[in-house]
């Protein structure tokens, strides 16, 4: 890791995300406020932030406890409720899906929790934000012989 601090620049342009070397992401208002389903909003950059966070915390620590990930998959949903005086998030809920080696179960949850806790982008959020997870073990494949 790099010495803190870390500084990131986005530009906005011509409703794209630009943060070079990376391709441009196109952006818009989401369906319910009139825009496309073909271009991402606001709201779903914030839980895919949200949720990739959650993985990449938990990936640090899990290669830091040598544990095997063999599949992580998670969807994180948002509820976007009447505020005042403007709409607000009442909620974000990330569930999540990983597998590890038989007997790593429990090491696991206590490093998604752990992650949890971590989170960056989940600690700078006023909505508070769930996490549901299940872990599942990959049983050890048989060697031919």
């Amino acid at each position: 890791m790099m010495p803190f601090p870390h500084r990131y620049t986005v530009t906005l342009s011509h409703r794209r995300l630009l943060a070079p070397p990376r391709e441009p992401i196109a952006l818009g208002p989401p369906p319910q406020f009139g825009g496309s389903d073909r271009d991402w909003s606001p709201e779903e950059l914030l839980v895919g932030a949200t949720l990739e966070c959650l993985w990449t915390t938990f990936e640090a620590l899990a290669r830091r406890a040598a544990l095997h990930v063999h599949d992580w998959t998670g969807t994180g949903v948002a509820i976007l409720d009447r505020g005042s005086p403007v709409p607000a998030f009442s909620s974000i809920a990330l569930a999540v899906e990983l597998h590890v080696d038989a007997g790593d179960e429990d090491h696991a949850r206590s490093l998604l929790e752990r992650a949890e806790r971590g989170c960056i982008i989940s600690n700078a959020l006023k909505v508070p934000v769930t996490l549901e997870s299940s872990v599942l073990s990959t049983p050890a494949r048989a060697v031919a012989t």
